[in-house]
């Protein structure tokens, strides 16, 4: 049985985490979008899931390369 890479995928993890995160509660400009106020968030979470699903792939499929 091949090793995964789990540390490797904890730390993109975190990373990803952090900077969702930090785009989700950075504080904007007064003169923003009303549009772009709406969305902010679940972009933030639709790019940060699908991330996560590519690191997992990545993980499990294609150990240690």
């Amino acid at each position: 049985m091949k090793q995964r890479a789990w540390g490797k995928f904890f730390r993109r993890l975190i990373l990803a985490a952090a900077v969702a995160f930090f785009i989700a509660v950075v504080p904007l400009p007064g003169w923003t979008p009303a549009t772009f106020l709406y969305w902010q968030v679940p972009a933030t979470i639709f790019f940060f899931v699908v991330y996560m699903g590519k690191v997992l792939i990545d993980t499990i499929l294609f150990p240690r390369q």
